[in-house]
């Protein structure tokens, strides 16, 4: 059974992070939820709050569901079509009043939040595969809320906290070799805003919990405990030189016999902003390092590394009235190179180098295109069996090569149809024997049934949605 052990680590490195790169991993996640700019629109205003209902519906066909290599006993190649439904709604505070409305004070309070469920049918393509695709069907569904206090002080602080259930197969049709996974997240800060928020540091706590749904994966349970800062000085009116640090625990509530437990730090410093009203960089760089411990004869591999992040956006939408502070415009297009780490389930972390290119256009309010893709090469440390002997090719080098692309027309500013495509592939072809904790906790799989990691899929989705 492939386990695809890439999906299941970045998860842990993702968990408490929104961004691009990280939505990209959830391959189930629709186009439209991957930035708020595409997916919300004027909104419902409502006593101190803005609401942004929606729902979409969507058909589609997916290649390849179980990411299977074609090769071995990863066949056949199972192809499907899917159906899914996603209701959602997002809401915050509207913030200061106007003038016309009375004018008056920052609120105290300002509250944001998200909640989304997607629920997912698969029919097989060929009839003879009805059962094992049919009993794939799920919901997936997040929430998400917020609580920025005394905003736009000298001091403040903020709480939040979210929940997601993730539903990835394996290239295993039996639903109990899914990777089914909640994780739940809490933060709380500290921040100081001097001088009109010119200077701006946050010092936070965070805890993060993260439960497979199925016994079969139950050691890979873990709890972590985070310590972060990030402070942001901003020596131009556009441009800051920024800095993020944090200090991790993490600890798999199981106690399993081949995860140690450990703690990671990463320290990062740069400068981030607009060079020009067409152009905005973003330059960090800094270390990383990781403590993993021995677990019985297993040794322990840790992280020294340098690691960083560099990005070059253009706003073809460019005005050059904006006020100081603000960004260019909505659409907008990045190329980057990223470097960093993160905790793995094959070994104690993996390494993952990144380059990558992504953009949203809006043309003329009826036409919204945005992208993302990029080519990563992961590399880790080996992974041991029980009796500390390393399982073989386990730290050999991955490629992936992921792409997603949403094209939306809204005839109307709450009507969009729109079309999905993603495309991933793993480019590796070398077989990797894994311990099959579901059924052998003890040993690894015979290599007669070692994992072939080779993999290649793509989705199409064309879809409705009415949205506000």
């Amino acid at each position: 059974m492939k386990p695809r052990f890439l999906i299941a680590a970045a998860a842990v490195a993702c968990a408490t992070q929104a961004s691009p790169v990280c939505a990209q991993v959830m391959s189930g996640t629709p186009g439209f939820e991957m930035d708020p700019r595409v997916g919300e629109g004027l909104g419902i205003k409502t006593g101190d709050f803005e609401l942004h209902p929606g729902v979409a519906a969507e058909a589609g066909y997916d290649s390849n569901y179980f990411q299977r290599s074609g090769t071995g006993n990863e066949t056949p190649i199972i192809d499907a079509y899917r159906l899914r439904i996603t209701p959602s709604l997002s809401f915050r505070t509207m913030g200061q009043r106007t003038n016309a409305e009375g004018g008056g004070p920052p609120p105290v309070l300002a509250l944001n939040g998200a909640l989304s469920a997607s629920y997912n049918a698969l029919f097989a393509a060929d009839s003879h595969y009805s059962s094992e695709v049919s009993n794939q069907d799920h919901v997936a569904a997040t929430a998400a809320l917020g609580l920025d206090i005394l905003p736009d002080r000298p001091w403040g602080g903020d709480i939040s906290a979210d929940f997601a259930r993730t539903v990835e197969a394996s290239n295993d049709p039996d639903t109990a070799d899914a990777f089914r996974r909640d994780t739940v997240n809490a933060r709380a800060g500290i921040l100081w805003r001097p001088g009109g928020g010119l200077f701006r540091w946050r010092l936070g706590y965070a805890l993060r919990t993260q439960f497979f749904e199925d016994s079969g994966f139950s050691d890979l349970n873990n709890l972590q405990h985070r310590l972060e800062t990030q402070g942001r000085w901003k020596f131009l009116p556009r441009t800051a030189l920024v800095y993020s640090g944090e200090l991790d625990w993490l600890t798999y509530t199981k106690n399993p016999q081949v995860l140690s437990d450990g703690s990671y730090a990463r320290s990062l410093i740069g400068v981030n902003g607009i060079i020009s009203n067409y152009f905005g960089a973003l330059i960090m760089g800094g270390w990383g390092e990781t403590f993993f411990k021995q677990r019985g004869v297993v040794p322990a591999e840790n992280f020294d590394s340098f690691i960083g992040q560099a990005e070059l956006t253009w706003y073809p939408g460019s005005r050059s009235d904006l006020p100081e502070g603000t960004s260019p415009g909505v659409s907008s297009v990045s190329v980057g190179y990223h470097r960093t780490f993160a905790p793995s389930y094959l070994g104690n972390y993996y390494i993952r180098d990144r380059g990558y290119l992504n953009g949203v256009l809006l043309i003329s309010e009826h036409f919204v295109l945005s992208g993302a893709g990029g080519f990563s090469h992961i590399t880790r440390p080996l992974a041991y069996l029980t009796n500390g002997d390393p399982q073989q090719n386990s730290n050999g080098p991955e490629n992936r090569i992921d792409a997603t692309a949403f094209f939306e027309y809204r005839p109307t500013s709450s009507v969009g149809i729109n079309a999905t495509f993603r495309y991933d592939t793993e480019l590796n072809t070398k077989p990797v024997a894994l311990v099959d904790r579901g059924r052998d906790p003890t040993g690894p799989i015979p290599i007669g049934q070692a994992d072939d990691l080779y993999f290649k899929r793509y989705q199409i989705f064309i879809g409705v949605r009415w949205f506000l």
